[in-house]
Order: C-alpha cells, then structure tokens, then sequence
C-alpha cells in the first residue's frame, strides 16, 4: 500500500509559538506500507523505528534502518519510507520559531541515524505521546519534545561506537523478523555463515550482549509497547511476544 502523505493532511502547520508538537503517535502495520511526501512537509518530523524492517530514502539516498535508527526529514525535504509488516514505529510533526535554534545547539540536522535501542530516547518518546493524546495535558507535550531531541543527540553523540559487521547484522534483522519464535544459536550462526563458537564471539563483541539476551530484549520491549498501544490482554501479548508460558512472562 502507498499513502500521499500530502493528501487531507490536516497536522501540517508552522507555529508562530517557540515550540509546538503538530501531531505524534505510533504506527503498527499490519501490512507492508509506503509513504511519500513528494513535497515534503512544512513542519519537522522524527520517526524512530522500535521493531521490524522500515527503508527510506534522504536526500536521494536510500537506507536500510534497524530498531533503534532515527530517521529526521526538516522542511520541504522529500519523505519517502516503506515498512515492511509488523514493523513499529513512533512519530513526530512538530514546528515553532525555536526549532531550528534546538537542532543547532546539539548538533542534529535531517538525515538517517545508526543508534541503537535506547530506554531513554524510547522512555521520552513514549511520555511525549501520552501528553500529548491527552487532551487537558497536551501542553505538556512540548517540554517533552525538547527532552526526546536532547535524548537523540546524547545516543547520537555519545553512544557505544561499535562497528557491525554485515554477518552480524544479518542476525540482527533475522532476530527482529523472528523475534516471537524459537531460535538457537546454531540457527543464528548459519544466517552468519559461522560455527557456533566463533559466531558466539562475534556477537557478543559486536553487540554486546548474546543473542538470546537481545531476543528477550526485543520481546520485552515489544510488550511495553503493546500495554501501553493496545486494549491486549496479558495472554494475548504473551504469545504474541513468543512466551509460551504467560505465568513465564508476567
């Protein structure tokens, strides 16, 4: 599915106010989904990307983004992304007279950023979305604006600088398409095109953690987003998340 992201779009506005959030949310598709803004928007827009596999194109280039990237388009620049199914994603429109100063001061302009899942840049995007869908506390969606920008400057600036091989990387976006079913690291090192042992030693150097750790990572993350996004049930986000046993995942 392709969706005019210029068409009826009724949250593109500039503010004459310092700072003010157009319009936030989350997606979840529930099916493959493109979105082009041929002219862009008037307004500035972050997406980060929680779960699944999401391309997008800046400035004429294309890239592949991994949970955790952030995707910032300034105004009037052309939007295009796609996202595969089941992917998540957490959104941003917002504009005023400060803005462009905000970027300035911590060294951010529009483009595609590597960082990695963090709790923090997550934890500020998720309290700004909540202030903001409530109507008597809307207004304090804008300090939390500046908190969320802040938050992706310090992963952006001051993040663990480890460098990925594409091996590795290949079971990364394998575990985050088959983060709900049973994996072992045999599995994971054949994707690679290790041996079990070597493939351990590189996962564990490139990433940080082991690779049954991140998928419990991913899952759990998961499910906080589906508590707070869904009318789910605790079974229901359960299995949904690969727990087979939901007195296991309580």
């Amino acid at each position: 599915m392709i969706w005019d992201g210029n068409l009826h779009d009724t949250s593109d506005f500039v503010s004459d106010n310092f700072l003010e959030v157009n319009r936030c949310g989350f997606q979840n598709m529930s099916t493959d989904f493109t979105v082009v803004r041929e002219n862009g928007r008037h307004d500035y827009h972050i997406l980060l990307l929680t779960s699944g596999v999401c391309t997008a194109y800046h400035s004429g280039r294309k890239y592949n983004l991994f949970p955790g990237n952030v995707l910032i388009y300034f105004p009037k620049e052309r939007q295009q992304y796609s996202f595969k199914k089941n992917s998540k994603s957490l959104w941003c429109h917002f504009s005023g007279t400060a803005v462009e100063e905000l970027f300035s001061g911590v060294a951010i302009r529009s483009g595609v950023y590597g960082t990695t899942p963090n709790d923090t840049v997550l934890g500020a995007f998720y309290k700004m979305i909540e202030r903001f869908n409530v109507s008597e506390r809307s207004k304090y969606a804008t300090p939390l604006l500046i908190e969320l920008i802040y938050r992706i400057s310090d992963a952006v600036h001051f993040a663990d600088k480890r460098e990925i091989s594409a091996a590795i990387s290949r079971t990364l976006l394998y575990i985050h398409s088959n983060y709900n079913k049973d994996i072992n690291v045999e599995e994971l090192a054949k994707v690679a095109g290790y041996s079990k042992s070597r493939f351990s030693h590189l996962f564990v150097s490139e990433s940080g953690t082991t690779p049954i750790a991140y998928q419990n990572d991913i899952r759990l993350k998961l499910s906080c987003e589906m508590l707070i996004a869904t009318e789910k049930s605790i079974l229901e986000i359960a299995y949904d998340c690969g727990y087979n046993d939901p007195l296991y995942f309580s």
